[in-house]
């Protein structure tokens, strides 16, 4: 993980609030096939839940990938990705909101993520189409293009996750077992209906590890 990269961002942030604890997850933390590689870090954050930080590598570094996932437990606020793509000399860079709260309604979070993406208006979208999971993306969420020395995308991708932990304090405790019911359907579906990264990983590592990857490292629930 490099020292400026947004999991690393995410990882002090946390720390700086929360005992976090790395959990071994033994030969799954380094997976490759061909020219492609994945390195896996989880994370118990005491209080909160579970963090997963996935960084793939690909064309002989010429593509990179970082995922980070930060599934809370204890609070009801909303599952947060934050993705970042280098590839050819051109950064996508994601910060996406999946609705698994359990009472519904506003939050301040949502209008100040909204603030921050109406500032970052003159930056092109990056644009993924439709996906079973887009009607429950909040469209306060942010995904833009530039090109790799752009750092713009990652100022405000930082700025985001402050606004999430801030939520984080001012959200209202929530059952653990319920949530974690949510997030399980949450991964589940993914692992059902899949996605980029995850369509990446079974056909590198197979269903069985897949499987393993997406519930309990990613979403820390059981497989």
């Amino acid at each position: 993980m490099k020292k400026d990269s947004l999991g690393q961002y995410v990882l002090s942030e946390l720390k700086k609030r929360y005992t976090v604890d790395a959990v071994n997850i033994g030969n799954d933390a380094r997976l490759g096939k061909g020219m492609m590689r994945f390195a896996v870090e989880r994370y118990e954050v005491q209080d909160v839940g579970n963090l997963c930080i996935v960084n793939m590598t690909a064309m002989l570094g010429l593509m990179t990938m970082e995922t980070v996932v930060l599934a809370c437990k204890t609070k009801d606020v909303p599952l947060i990705n934050l993705d970042t793509v280098n590839a050819m000399g051109n950064k996508t860079q994601m910060v996406e909101f999946y609705d698994d709260r359990i009472e519904k309604g506003g939050t301040e979070m949502e209008e100040a993520c909204q603030a921050l993406k109406d500032a970052d208006r003159g930056i092109p979208d990056y644009v993924s189409g439709e996906h079973w999971y887009s009607s429950i993306l909040y469209p306060s969420s942010y995904a833009k293009k530039t090109k790799a020395k752009d750092g713009r995308t990652d100022a405000t991708c930082r700025k985001y996750f402050d606004e999430y932990l801030a939520e984080i304090g001012r959200a209202a405790e929530c059952d653990p077992a319920e949530k974690e019911e949510k997030i399980r359907t949450f991964a589940q579906t993914l692992l059902d209906k899949g996605g980029p990264a995850v369509d990446s990983m079974r056909k590198m590592v197979g269903e069985e590890i897949t499987k393993r990857l997406v519930l309990e490292h990613m979403y820390g629930v059981k497989a």
